[in-house]
């Protein structure tokens, strides 16, 4: 590696603040401008983040050091200057934040913003048209967005499957599909191009590829998850091929946060349905119809006063909660609306009860409990197992039903409508 020039030594005594100026330094030819990195540095820190798609800084800074002064500071300067995005946890930057590259890289000086690449009909590119990312806003004015995410949707046939390797754009988290004349195996991965060309899903007879990233970068691990589960969903109930592979478990997540997945994955569909290439039966309502859309998951409508099919069981657990359930068929549980559902689940019943409180929150299948600690059930939930039901509605393992005969008089008022 070239050492750096003689003014990086004394930077790296100076403040943190210090090392990277509020101004930030230009992009010539490529190579930024600042005694932190220079172009062996910068190459060395872009080799090591491609390598596998993705780094922690203190993989970096241990490949820097100690030869280079301020690794950390260099690191970040990219990060400003967006030739790197980092997956930051709680907003501070730490020896395991993950870094990956940005897609396009982009200069401090660059005001034009490339919109996203459309597929026209015929299949080919669309010239992207430019806009102007600065814009004079009065006073008392803020600008809102519904989501910060953007869908990024790259197709191509089976026969070039390792060119999904190839861009740069895909050494990112993100999901694929894998389709054939009948099925479609739906993943998920940390480096999306590499997953593509490299894994051994089980699908025969592919026919196309399609991997659908955040054109920001700003998708993690967990949201990649989520991402997955809630696309698998959709085409369990949507699409023109059917899943080869079971139910992703999907990730732990807060409702807000998978309102703005939900309509991420939505782009992502509404795209594929307009080139034709999945999605296209049913109405473009569907696509935004969510977890209520999902097949046997809510049972049928029931009046008030209508009791629910099967034999009654019911669950108390947590200060006072209730849970109702009926058992129509061995493999066909109601969870009855009116139940209990603990507001958090424990870390050791996975994440799918992470996961159905955020779907089912944000699809109004859940409400909030009045004092806030939890949740009510608004619709009659389906469930394949009395184990499942349990683990739902009390976020822990091991809890039981007891059969109960409503007609004694001991049927609980919160769920006997």
């Amino acid at each position: 590696m070239a050492d750096l020039s003689s003014s990086a030594a004394p930077a790296a005594n100076n403040p943190y603040s210090l090392s990277i100026p509020l101004d930030l330094p230009p992009v010539v030819g490529g190579l930024v401008q600042h005694a932190l990195i220079s172009a062996s540095v910068q190459v060395t820190i872009l080799s090591i983040v491609d390598e596998t798609g993705s780094a922690t800084i203190g993989d970096i800074m241990t490949q820097l050091l100690p030869t280079h002064p301020d690794p950390a500071g260099a690191i970040a300067i990219m990060i400003r200057l967006h030739i790197l995005y980092a997956e930051l946890r709680n907003g501070v930057m730490d020896a395991n934040t993950t870094v990956r590259r940005c897609e396009p890289p982009r200069s401090p000086d660059d005001h034009l913003e490339k919109a996203p690449i459309k597929l026209t009909p015929s299949g080919n590119a669309e010239a992207p048209a430019l806009r102007s990312s600065t814009e004079s806003r009065p006073s008392g004015l803020l600008s809102l967005e519904a989501t910060p995410f953007s869908a990024r949707v790259v197709v191509g046939p089976a026969t070039q499957r390792r060119d999904f390797m190839r861009l740069g754009g895909l050494h990112r988290c993100g999901i694929y599909g894998l389709v054939s004349a009948t099925g479609i195996y739906v993943g998920m991965g940390g480096d999306v191009g590499q997953r593509i060309a490299t894994g051994q899903q089980a699908i025969a007879d592919i026919e196309t590829i399609f991997a659908i990233t955040d054109a920001n970068g700003g998708l993690s691990s967990e949201d990649a998850r989520v991402c997955e589960r809630i696309f698998w969903s959709r085409t369990e109930s949507l699409a023109d091929r059917r899943p080869v592979n079971k139910l992703p478990d999907g990730g732990v997540i807060d409702a807000h946060r998978y309102s703005q997945l939900d309509l991420f994955v939505t782009e992502a569909c509404l795209t594929l349905r307009q080139q034709g290439l999945l999605f296209t039966r049913g109405s473009v309502r569907s696509l935004f119809a969510g977890p209520r859309n999902e097949p046997g998951r809510v049972g049928p409508l029931r009046l008030a006063n209508d009791a629910a099919p099967g034999k009654l069981h019911e669950l108390s657990f947590g200060s006072g909660m209730v849970a109702l359930a009926t058992r129509e068929t061995k493999d066909r549980w109601l969870l009855l609306r009116g139940s209990n559902v603990r507001g958090a689940a424990v870390a050791t019943a996975g994440a799918g009860p992470s996961f159905l409180r955020a779907a089912w929150e944000h699809a109004g299948l859940l409400e909030r409990s009045a004092d806030g600690s939890g949740y009510v059930v608004s619709r009659d939930l389906v469930f394949g197992s009395a184990s499942a039901a349990a683990v739902f509605v009390t976020g822990a393992k091991g809890r039981g039903w007891t059969q109960i005969d409503p007609n004694d008089g001991g049927m609980p008022a919160s769920v006997a409508a």
